[in-house]
């Protein structure tokens, strides 16, 4: 079944037992119980993790659940391979163990730098270490973008970063969640926000900084609408998923510093930072109610997912590779995301640690992320990118 193939090559990335893995995927099979047990051993380290750094407590009875949900999925995608018929609660169970298998880990960000104690961190710690002070720029300048209409259950819609003095960048779709009769002609916005969003800085795990929050004050500009059918279901390459947002200023509270763009008119890197196999992190609020992926943390951790996160990953498709994509501005990348995450920086994590590539804009639970590549629409941020900018 074409679900569990996906959930097999998932799970290999970054197993330690990938042979065993790959001999599944390709119909064989395997029953080894060692690979079931270090599995769920790893899914275990990391709700240690969550608990330690949240100081959450889990409930012990719930704990022993997710684990047993865990083994018994995998028992049945390890033993039937690619013929494995899933259930939600196999996809929820296999969901959980994708998340904490070492290849793609979601990291907290405390007092603006990722917790770098993660069970399964592998390489990516010695990478974070090097470039701190770059990282931290970066994570001091997401915010998630709030919402305080009774009705939004975790009080927030998506992510956004940034890009200049008082200025963010952030999804036209988590614009259209505060600004809900909105509409744009070209890259005119037309329209008006709902009382009382904001940009939040500030909300970290273990606690929030209510000096960080700005109130939104205007739209500067949107991107451009299609002018074509969309690619497909909730995908929309033909469309610029982008808006420029000003924030309010507050008496005593400085805006974030904004992060470096790469541009697509430097002619040091002329245009070509954002290429496949480039290691890069997402930093944003990965989750919300409406999320199309299970989060079996998040019944664990009530109020886990609303915290900034730190997920690295590489770029798998670099803009112009996609056959669907007529403007060669989309690029793929596989850091863990969901919803929650819209709006999110994708930052070089292998030369420029504070250097943003992509604006992430969609991703799906078989391990596919879409991101706006920035050297790609430049032209399109003209005027919100400050002068001399990467």
């Amino acid at each position: 079944m074409p679900e569990a193939r996906e959930y097999l090559k998932a799970i290999a990335v970054g197993g330690e037992r990938s042979n065993s893995l790959e001999t599944a995927a390709s119909g064989g099979g395997s029953t080894d119980p060692a690979i079931r047990t270090g599995l769920t051993e790893r899914l275990d380290a990391e709700i240690g993790y969550i608990a330690r750094v949240t100081g959450m407590t889990a409930d012990p009875g719930r704990r022993l659940e997710i684990l047993r949900l865990a083994d018994s999925a995998l028992a049945k995608l390890l033993g039937e391979g690619e013929a494995a018929r899933l259930t939600p609660a196999d996809i929820s169970g296999l969901e959980a163990v994708v998340a904490t298998d070492g290849s793609r880990p979601v990291l907290f960000v405390k007092e603006d730098l990722p917790v770098l104690d993660h069970p399964a961190i592998g390489g990516y710690r010695e990478m974070l270490s090097r470039m701190q002070e770059d990282v931290r720029v970066v994570c001091r300048s997401v915010g998630r973008v709030d919402d305080p209409d009774p009705a939004v259950e975790v009080g927030y819609h998506g992510t956004a970063w940034a890009i200049d003095e008082g200025v963010v960048v952030t999804n036209y779709h988590v614009l259209q969640a505060i600004a809900p009769q909105a509409t744009r002609i070209g890259g005119r916005f037309e329209g008006r926000l709902k009382p009382g969003v904001a940009v939040n800085f500030g909300h970290e795990a273990g606690g929030q900084r209510p000096d960080r929050r700005f109130p939104i004050r205007r739209v500067l500009r949107v991107g451009s609408p299609a002018a074509s059918a969309p690619t497909g279901p909730g995908l929309d390459f033909h469309a610029l998923d982008l808006a420029v947002l000003e924030l309010e200023p507050v008496a005593g509270r400085p805006f974030p510093d904004p992060v470096t763009v790469a541009r697509g008119d430097d002619p040091m890197t002329m245009g070509g930072l954002a290429t496949k196999g480039r290691t890069v992190y997402v930093t944003g609020y990965p989750g919300d109610p409406t999320s199309t992926t299970p989060n079996l943390m998040a019944t664990l951790f009530n109020g886990v997912l609303s915290c900034k996160r730190l997920s690295p990953g590489v770029i798998t498709d670099a803009p112009g590779e996609l056959s669907d994509d007529p403007r060669g501005w989309v690029m793929t990348h596989d850091a863990s995301t969901l919803g929650g995450s819209s709006g999110s920086l994708v930052a070089d994590l292998t030369v420029f640690g504070r250097t943003g590539l992509g604006l992430h804009f969609a991703g799906q639970h078989a391990r596919r992320n879409w991101a706006h590549a920035l050297e790609r629409i430049t032209r399109e941020l003209h005027g919100a990118i400050p002068v001399g900018s990467r």
